[in-house]
């Protein structure tokens, strides 16, 4: 595993770069989108594992963090999901230039997936789109997150601090919620896999959810072929299920690494 920093001089992002081992023949390339949040943070354990499974297989994997999250510059009232996917395509040129293959596969959790996805409506390079339990209404996305917050001041013992500076970002679960940041999530919806894409789709859900049914229509009616796989319970990018080795989706691991070409 190599660290890095890739990007402009004012748009700093950080990464992993997993290569290969040199006994082992390159099959491709693959760059994992990570969540946001809480989400992000549990998940990292995840997506580092993610990624030593895929370069074990053959592929060149690029983990990275968002501008204004992880290792990277800027602050995290900085971005969206617009910005965010400006940061991913920096990745996958990065990605492109390190590993020498033309095309990539991209993963993503969550927002991730959504990022990931289109990233494949509007590049060519993307061969494959793999998103795992992918936010397909932003808005119930947003709501489920402030029921956690209001849960947890709910059973706070110390005094309830306010929630919002005056004119500034939201502090939910921890991270601060711009109201850019916000909207730009509340805007995803299922009508956006409408669009079509030429990549190959593969749908892994931890369950199943009211948006899904929607989402493929919405898949379908485009004409993009998708592939779903149901995982229940593998969900480790939640805390309370990414305690030790048992938190591992190594099933899902082993599905994912079957399915790119």
């Amino acid at each position: 595993m190599n660290l890095l920093f890739f990007g402009s001089s004012t748009r700093q992002l950080f990464g992993a770069y997993h290569a290969p081992p040199a006994t082992v023949a390159g099959r491709g390339a693959a760059v994992l989108c990570a969540p946001w949040g809480p989400e992000y943070l549990v998940a990292h354990r995840i997506l580092r594992r993610l990624a030593t499974r895929l370069s074990d297989s053959g592929y060149h994997v690029l983990r990275f963090d968002y501008y204004g999250t992880g290792d990277s510059g800027g602050a995290r009232e900085e971005g969206d999901l617009a910005s965010w996917c400006e940061d991913a395509a920096a990745a996958i040129d990065e990605l492109r230039d390190m590993s020498g293959f033309p095309t990539v596969a991209v993963f993503g959790i969550r927002l991730g997936a959504v990022v990931g996805w289109r990233l494949a409506q509007r590049r060519p390079d993307v061969h494959t789109v793999v998103m795992w339990d992918p936010v397909a209404s932003g808005t119930r996305y947003v709501q489920e997150l402030l029921s956690a917050q209001t849960e947890i001041d709910r059973w706070s013992l110390s005094p309830r601090r306010p929630r919002r500076a005056t004119d500034g970002p939201l502090d939910v679960l921890g991270f601060p919620l711009t109201r850019e940041m916000r909207q730009s999530i509340e805007r995803v919806s299922a009508d956006e896999f409408g669009r079509a894409a030429g990549a190959r789709v593969h749908l892994f859900y931890s369950t199943e959810l009211p948006e899904q049914t929607p989402m493929h229509a919405a898949l379908t009616s485009a004409g993009t072929s998708f592939q779903v796989e149901m995982m229940p319970g593998q969900t480790p990018w939640r805390e309370d299920e990414a305690v030790g080795a048992s938190g591992l989706p190594l099933q899902v691991f082993e599905k994912m690494v079957e399915l790119l070409p």
